[in-house]
């Protein structure tokens, strides 16, 4: 008897049982539910970093327009405030030629810390541009840094909340049906 239960013990194999396979699917199910979830906290600390960044060159303009009475980029007296800027025409009207300077002249008054202003959290880089005959913060140069549909709602909602009204623009139009994931955002200053 005790020759067949050694041989039954010979050619018995360890294995997990399927409680110790349901802690293991577990320990991964929250591990896989942190990560996502942390990339969504992190994603939307870029988006208020963007809202601030903005609500930032929206205190600035107003800021240069208050002390300077004339618009930052447009100002025709910028070179004699300030070393190495150019003057903008001074009409009080942006063209695309002043929109160009605005983040020259905000540096320059010390109201924003580098001429290229900074890079935004989310990708791409920020430019200032004429759209329309309003001056806007672009985010993104083409497809290098657009961001997702996701994105953009995000952005929308909390510029909307931040401003009070929806002061996004994308190109091309943002329409929640459509399948394209790659924006360039442009945002109203004024």
């Amino acid at each position: 008897m005790m020759n067949a239960l050694g041989k039954i013990r010979e050619y018995t194999v360890s294995a997990f049982s399927l409680m110790e396979m349901a802690m293991v699917l577990l320990v991964i199910g929250i591990i896989a539910g942190a990560m996502f979830k942390g990339r969504d906290v992190i994603e939307m600390a870029q988006i208020r970093s963007v809202v601030s960044d903005i609500e930032t060159l929206r205190i600035a303009y107003d800021s240069y327009v208050s002390s300077y009475g004339a618009l930052p980029g447009d100002d025709g007296s910028a070179s004699s405030r300030f070393k190495g800027v150019e003057n903008g025409d001074g009409d009080g009207i942006y063209s695309e030629s002043d929109a160009s300077k605005l983040f020259a002249h905000l540096y320059a008054a010390g109201l924003i810390e580098s001429a290229d202003f900074k890079i935004p959290k989310i990708g791409g880089k920020y430019t200032s541009c004429l759209n329309n005959g309003a001056l806007k913060i672009r985010i993104s140069e083409g497809k290098a840094g657009a961001i997702s549909k996701k994105q953009v709602i995000q952005l929308k909602a909390k510029m909307t909340e931040s401003m009070g009204k929806d002061v996004i623009e994308t190109i091309p139009s943002f329409d929640e049906g459509k399948a394209n994931d790659a924006y360039v955002v442009e945002i109203a200053i004024r």
